[in-house]
């Protein structure tokens, strides 16, 4: 075999080997609520004020970070769970926090780009006291792919006891997602629904341009 055949056979076998990789390549929709449970006792199950690791989560709205980690936020008016959302509004025992939606592409399946969430003000007391300001809600969102798709949570909630000192709640999961399903996590005082789709790849092919409107024929107005 001379040179030339030797070179073509490992650029073929190169090609063969990078196919399977090729075709894993996923992209996943993934729509997520948070909301409260007031059903539980407001002092059961606290602890001291805790802070949820966020060094290394990116904001929603670090828009160019997102994209080199392959996530894409989809705009509110695309949520898909408004239905289970408008429930939690409707219950007297749930409070619906916030909501998100995002594509994201070939997700990691360990230590991928962290979500941060948080809601509400922070407590202006204690941020004077820590560099990282501290919310009511706080704390990251992880989707992971490796055999099975996983989302790692931990959530922060915390309130201020009747003697004002802040305690905390949290919630921190790591839940297999199978596709298609809607999923609950909870805790005490907090809860997450989260479903994941297998997020269309192909590209939208540009919509063909309309043809120019005809003039308006000149027709007299029917009398009335």
């Amino acid at each position: 075999m001379n040179a030339f055949s030797t070179g073509l056979l490992r650029c073929l076998t190169l090609l063969a080997l990078a196919v399977p990789f090729a075709a894993h390549a996923e992209r996943y929709r993934v729509d997520l609520i948070v909301f409260a449970d007031r059903s539980t006792p407001a002092v059961e199950s606290t602890q001291p004020l805790l802070l949820p690791d966020v060094a290394k989560s990116l904001e929603p709205f670090e828009t160019t970070p997102l994209r080199n980690a392959g996530i894409e936020l989809l705009p509110d008016a695309s949520f898909g769970l408004v239905e289970e959302w408008n429930r939690l509004r409707n219950s007297r025992n749930h409070q619906p926090l916030l909501r998100l939606a995002w594509l994201q592409k070939e997700p990691p399946a360990e230590r991928g780009a962290s979500l941060r969430l948080h809601w509400g003000n922070a407590f202006t007391e204690v941020a004077q006291l820590s560099a990282q300001r501290v919310y009511p809600v706080d704390g990251t969102v992880t989707l992971l792919a490796s055999r099975y798709l996983h989302l790692d949570a931990e959530l922060v909630y915390t309130q201020a006891d009747p003697s004002g000192e802040l305690r905390s709640f949290r919630l921190k999961e790591r839940r297999r997602l199978k596709r298609d399903e809607l999923h609950h996590l909870d805790s005490p005082r907090l809860g997450i629904l989260v479903r994941a789709q297998r997020a269309d790849v192909k590209e939208a092919k540009p919509a063909a341009p309309k043809a120019p409107a005809k003039a308006p024929s000149k027709t007299k107005p029917k009398a009335r």
